[in-house]
């Protein structure tokens, strides 16, 4: 059987393709929030949870203390979730990654609402080619929100009189609402080109059913009763977002639509309260860029509306974010309901919601570790791919934050988004890199581009112990024979002495995945002289599978307590790869390098997903990369004697990660650290055994999923002194291919399972 399809799973050690030593250490390092970062005054509290972008946003009580949490998601990417920790009044979120693991998987859209009346939020989304799939909302015995498989809806078809799914434009947004106010919850979808809205009515409480029951009907193929009109640059066909709200709080439901070709929104206005209260929903009032006579949205491109009581006041919001390519920083739009009824009011509050709490360099980020003040604390410096222009381009530059920690308290504080005044040059990309590359005794620094090109900014200080004063020197760094160096794209470069001659040689990491190795042949102070010795040093390569779209970007050095330099190789799958014997200074055609584990540590930049393609043989997934990107340094920030790792990731912001096991070189720790599962009989016809051993929890979590990420089956088990024994009856799955999960302590791992 062949599955020609995608599927979502969390990282999943068990299923990686690449071979990984003795050495391998497993969770060395977690994911961290400790270390405080200030900026203008004030604590950035989301600093550590990556980047922001497109956006999709729902909010639920995650963690049932009565508090509504709020969620991200970002299509085909990942969830993450923010707990309110304010005690009343404006919600304070916190970045909460741990419940991000009880979400199923979600692919084109996420909508949250109660349907079964027992006020705990439910999941709708999109999964193949069915608009809606609902899963269930319930609290596990840890309080914390989980989603268990109910049904995807289908209605009778007039004309075949067979159950069909209800369709939703896959890369649309729907609406999710009590369309008719009868107690129970509607869905609205538009068609194919975005121009009309099928209004699925739910029955359940016309035929009495149970509360746990959605049935539904076509009910009417032209919601609003006219025909949503294209705007100018609407490209016919492509996608739209709705968000179905009460605008002017009279009763009844308007619209405000986006579409994937235009950047404004559009607000439809409905007459049937107050004018024509018992006859049909019908638009008779349209303003083409809501707001006309206020702050107008502009988010190049498909920009979408959310409903959602941001502050908590009682009324519910409107928050915009883009769900398409495009702007990549401060383009979270928030407009505060002030209305009463009839009089509607929404005021225009900020575009940077969440940004101005994180870190967020547009895209693609690339942090360095760097002694700039020379205080003896490893200062950060982070480049970029670039910040949204209003040309559709790029322009990048570099935040730099001084380390002002003490003793027991870690901190990071702003001091400029524009070192230098790098923005200044245009570049487009920007990832940093420090070290003496002309010999004089003083470092220098390098930036590579997007285009695969670097520049030398030369340091003219008087010596290596006071602040380095960078002068650029060479715009487009040449080598030994006056060439250009270029690695194609994305160069993303690191200063380290290869060779161990005493000079600082620089390697460059590229999006072909190798390592080019330019050996500095500098024989006086002062003179800048780097000869291409080696294409594929070490034949060291992130994402081998995946060349000439891997962009491999170094660190080479210490990353925890043995001492031991090592080569950390961040990827576009968003892993780490680490290598080793390389330190003997051989850096021949022949020579490889030691890849020890191709998932260091467990980081992955892609939230609480991952891509995997089934094979034609069903054997082991191909891994399928979508350009996730990390960007690892490592440094002890508060010299404590433990690092701290700082990853940058796709959407320009960087996860941070502390060193919490002390690592013993040649000594796995991955028994001390790692639950493992076994799963027998598989193939099985009927009973599945269930093992798991050393479980660093009270209980584990167990499912079953189809290929197409249906939740089957789903249950709570209780550990008893770390390990797990239990069975599963499989005896009414149909033959095929199934994915049995097993959450505890914060780790997933997923096994196949095989139906007869």
């Amino acid at each position: 059987m062949k599955y020609a399809f995608t599927f979502l799973v969390f990282i999943v050690v068990s299923f990686l393709s690449f071979v990984t030593h003795a050495q391998f250490q497993g969770a060395v390092y977690q994911a961290d929030t400790s270390v405080k970062v200030l900026a203008y005054g004030n604590q950035q509290t989301l600093a550590w949870c990556g980047g922001f972008d497109k956006a999709q946003f729902a909010m639920a009580d995650l963690n049932h203390d009565g508090k509504q949490d709020l969620i991200m998601f970002t299509p085909w990417v990942g969830i993450r979730t923010f707990i309110n920790t304010a005690a009343s009044g404006m919600p304070q979120y916190v970045y909460a990654p741990e419940y991000e693991l009880n979400f199923p998987p979600v692919t084109d859209y996420l909508v949250l609402a109660d349907y079964n009346c027992d006020n705990i939020a439910d999941l709708f989304t999109q999964q193949s080619s069915y608009g809606f799939v609902v899963y269930k909302g319930y609290y596990n015995t840890n309080n914390q929100l989980c989603f268990t498989f109910y049904k995807t809806l289908t209605y009778i078809d007039s004309v075949t009189n067979s159950a069909v799914p209800a369709y939703n434009n896959p890369g649309n947004i729907p609406a999710i609402v009590d369309v008719d106010g009868d107690g129970d919850l509607d869905f609205l979808a538009l068609d194919v080109n975005g121009a009309e809205i099928a209004y699925y009515k739910n029955l359940r409480v016309e035929m009495s059913l149970p509360c746990d029951s959605i049935y539904l009907k076509l009910q009417d193929n032209k919601w609003g009763k006219e025909f949503f009109p294209f705007s100018s640059c609407y490209g016919g066909g492509q996608g739209a977002t709705m968000c179905v709200f009460d605008y002017d709080s009279d009763g009844d439901y308007d619209l405000l639509e986006g579409t994937i070709s235009c950047y404004n929104m559009r607000l439809f206005m409905n007459e049937r309260i107050p004018y024509n209260a018992s006859g049909p929903d019908s638009i008779i009032i349209y303003d083409s860029t809501w707001q006309t006579n206020g702050t107008t949205i502009t988010l190049p491109s498909f920009p979408a509306a959310f409903n959602l009581d941001i502050d908590q006041d009682g009324k519910k919001n409107i928050l915009v974010a883009p769900s398409g390519s495009g702007e990549n920083y401060n383009c979270y739009l928030y407009y505060k309901n002030n209305s009463t009824p009839g009089n509607p009011s929404w005021s225009f509050q900020s575009d940077s919601f969440l940004f101005d709490k994180t870190i967020d360099l547009g895209t693609a980020a690339y942090p360095q570790f760097f002694d700039f003040n020379k205080d003896g604390k490893p200062d950060l410096f982070i480049g970029s791919d670039g910040y949204y222009q209003t040309n559709d381009s790029l322009r990048s530059r570099i935040s730099y934050y001084l380390n002002t920690s003490t003793p027991g308290n870690p901190s990071l504080t702003l001091q400029t988004t524009d070192f230098l005044g790098i923005n200044s040059y245009d570049f487009k990309g920007i990832a940093p890199a420090f070290g003496d590359l002309d010999n004089d005794g003083v470092t220098d620094m390098v930036i590579g581009h997007t285009d695969g090109t670097l520049s030398f900014f030369k340091n003219m200080a008087a010596s290596d112990n006071v602040q380095p004063q960078w002068q650029l020197s060479q715009l487009v760094l040449k080598d030994v024979n006056n060439v250009a160096i270029n690695v194609g794209s994305n160069a993303a470069p690191f200063v380290y002495d290869m060779d161990k001659d005493g000079k600082p040689d620089l390697i460059i990491g590229a999006a072909s995945g190798d390592l080019r190795f330019y050996r500095n042949m500098s024989s006086s102070a002062g003179s800048l002289s780097l000869k291409l010795a080696n294409d594929s040093l070490g034949h060291a390569m992130a994402d081998p599978n995946y060349a000439h779209n891997s962009l491999t970007t170094p660190f080479i050095g210490k990353i925890d307590n043995t001492g031991i330099d090592y080569i950390l190789l961040g990827s576009s799958s968003g892993y780490l790869y680490r290598y080793d014997n390389f330190q003997h200074a051989d850096t021949g055609a022949n020579v490889y390098f030691t890849l020890i584990d191709s998932a260091y540590s467990y980081v992955d930049t892609l939230f609480n997903y991952y891509k995997y393609t089934w094979n034609a043989s069903n054997t082991l997934p191909k891994v399928y990369y979508n350009g996730y990107r990390s960007a690892p340094t490592v440094a002890d920030i508060d010299g404590d004697g433990k690092y701290e790792m700082i990853v940058g990731d796709v959407y320009g912001g960087v996860r941070l990660y502390e060193q919490k096991l002390n690592v013993v070189a040649g000594v796995s720790n991955i028994a001390a650290n790692s639950f493992e599962v076994k799963v027998y009989p598989n193939p099985a016809s009927d009973i599945v055994n269930v093992i798991g051993s050393n479980i660093h929890s009270a209980t584990a979590n167990i499912s079953v999923t189809d290929i197409t990420g249906k939740f089957l089956l789903q249950k709570e088990v209780l550990a008893t002194n770390k390990n797990i024994n239990t069975s599963i009856d499989i005896k009414s799955f149909a033959a095929g291919l199934y994915l049995l999960t097993m959450k505890a302590g914060g780790e997933q791992k997923v096994t196949k399972l095989v139906k007869r």
